[in-house]
């Protein structure tokens, strides 16, 4: 029975490690898990395994606290993170009321701490895994084996069933312990993805098939991201250094398994080094590994290459890994942009002010080798990046050069940009380095300029009206002679009628084939300010 599988001495043990995290923290988690204890809002309390402990405990939700009276310190729950939680403390006083009176522990609790605790960080160090990953990997082989025996293999479907019914199988044998529980999961999510490597293989030269199988691809690989998020949200403890060893090894084993899929490839090798690989000595080594490959190949490959540079952005070598992305072809804009949101995110943002540059001087090269579609997402990704930058740092200073290399992707925003700061000269040129045809500039925009000076605005209609009469329709004349009449205004503004008239007289005598362009010309009275 539950009340006679911990004995008193177990249950002091725990309660003197408690008393420290709770004297430690706020004690507004202690009272909290007193109240829900004392409601009766724990229940369903069973043994999981010998010295394992979970409950439901009724809150907002219905949480299973798990205490781990072996190792106290990879206790959890699932409302978060934190090692105590009100949750975990009403399952413990749950079962410490068998045992003794919660009045009186509750009292010695409030009293000063006067005994010596072994400190949680020392008592983690003491977890050791109870497998390792050649063992997961044999395991998860075999249930494969077992899986593929019993699918339809010749079936594309086979590929959506890996991610949705083999994988979550996976998981059903992981272990007890929280941070060895997510090790497995991050490992079993691994081997389904180079299994969808090698199952994509057969369908790679049929453009359907090739499509469901991306399509499953890049779903799991935000899997293979939550399972990574999940473990940088925990400690790992010294003693997992052996179960590391051989996980940095299977990384490295998927970075070159294969030709397909190289951006997940090495996607998955920079999540997991970011999350799991701190040590100075692995980068060192896998630097050297990476380095070795390179010399035997005798060439520059493009997985050693990436992952030598994030090697070196992870050890806060930002020149060395510019120096690494400008040996490439040119440099892969797309992996700079994950580097660059790292940085975002740790608020890095004197280093995220060198990487501007590296994008500014590599754009046209790297844009040049794209296609459009993927130039306009770049485009709205570095831009959104350095509105976050400018707005953190008030820096400014390379916006408009960002704009600029970004051209034609970032032409409405240049154009904003030019607008408010009031460079109409420069507003107008673009447009018309564009061709974007007036008709399609807002109103409210050729206002502001022909306020300024409407002179700068001549331009864009005198090419406005040669586009128009090169279309050689009735309608694209009518059209032509609208902005004709708006140029006969801006001339007589502007007190140079001479040269509207020249120029009118000009065009009518370089175009007098074209008799319905003619004729608007007539309709619109467009030569009458010849005879005044």
């Amino acid at each position: 029975m539950l009340q006679t599988s911990l004995s008193k001495a177990v249950l002091d043990q725990a309660a003197r490690q408690l008393k420290k995290e709770v004297t430690l923290s706020n004690q507004s988690a202690m009272k909290k898990g007193l109240k829900l204890y004392r409601e009766g809002f724990v229940y369903n309390a069973a043994i999981v395994q010998n010295g394992v402990i979970q409950a439901n405990v009724l809150d907002e939700n219905v949480y299973k606290p798990t205490i781990y009276f072996t190792h106290l310190s990879q206790s959890h729950c699932q409302c978060s993170d934190s090692y105590v939680c009100p949750h975990l403390l009403a399952l413990f006083f749950y079962l410490y009321s068998h045992v003794g009176q919660i009045g009186e522990l509750i009292r010695e609790w409030n009293t000063k701490q006067t005994s010596s605790v072994l400190p949680l960080t020392k008592a983690r160090e003491l977890v050791t895994p109870s497998s390792s990953v050649r063992n997961w990997i044999n395991q998860f082989q075999k249930s494969y084996h077992l899986f593929f025996a019993k699918s339809n293999k010749g079936n594309y479907a086979f590929i959506h069933q890996l991610c949705y019914r083999f994988f979550p199988s996976l998981l059903n044998e992981a272990p007890m312990l929280l941070v060895e529980k997510r090790l497995y999961h991050l490992h079993a999510a691994l081997f389904t993805f180079c299994r969808l490597l090698e199952e994509g293989r057969h369908y790679q030269h049929i453009s359907y098939y090739r499509s469901f199988w991306i399509a499953n691809v890049s779903e799991f690989m935000e899997t293979i991201k939550k399972k990574c998020e999940d473990l940088a949200k925990v400690s790992i403890p010294k003693s997992f250094a052996p179960l590391l060893e051989e996980s940095r090894e299977y990384v490295r084993h998927i970075l070159f398994a294969g030709d397909a899929l190289m951006d997940e490839r090495i996607a998955i090798y920079q999540m997991v080094w970011s999350v799991l690989f701190h040590n100075e000595k692995w980068n060192q080594q896998e630097k050297e590994w990476l380095l070795q490959r390179q010399e035997e190949r005798g060439d520059i490959v493009l997985e050693c290459q990436l992952a030598l540079a994030h090697l070196a952005f992870l050890r806060g070598n930002d020149e060395e890994t510019f120096s690494l992305l400008k040996k490439l072809k040119f440099v892969p804009i797309p992996y700079v942009i994950i580097w660059m949101k790292n940085l975002i995110h740790g608020q890095q943002w004197e280093r995220l002010k060198h990487w501007w540059k590296l994008c500014i001087t590599s754009m046209e090269s790297y844009l040049a080798a794209t296609n459009y579609s993927d130039g306009a997402i770049i485009t709205r990704e570095l831009l959104y990046l350095y509105d976050r930058y400018a707005k953190a740092t008030g820096d400014d200073e390379n916006y408009e050069i960002l704009l600029q290399v970004l051209l034609p992707y970032s032409a409405s925003d240049y154009s904003y940009f030019l607008l408010t700061s009031r460079q109409y000269k420069k507003w107008v040129d673009l447009h018309l380095l564009a061709d974007i045809d007036v008709n399609d500039i807002h109103r409210s925009f050729l206002k502001v300029v022909e306020t300024h000076d409407r002179s700068l605005l001549l331009p864009l209609y005198h090419h406005a009206v040669h586009k128009m009469i090169q279309l050689k329709n009735r309608e694209s004349y009518k059209m032509a002679v609208k902005h004709l009449k708006k140029l006969r205004t801006y001339y007589r503004a502007l007190g140079k009628k001479e040269v509207w008239n020249r120029y009118i007289t000009k065009l009518v005598e370089e175009h007098k084939r074209l008799r319905a362009f003619q004729e608007e010309i007539q309709k619109g009275k467009l030569l009458n300010d010849q005879k005044v």
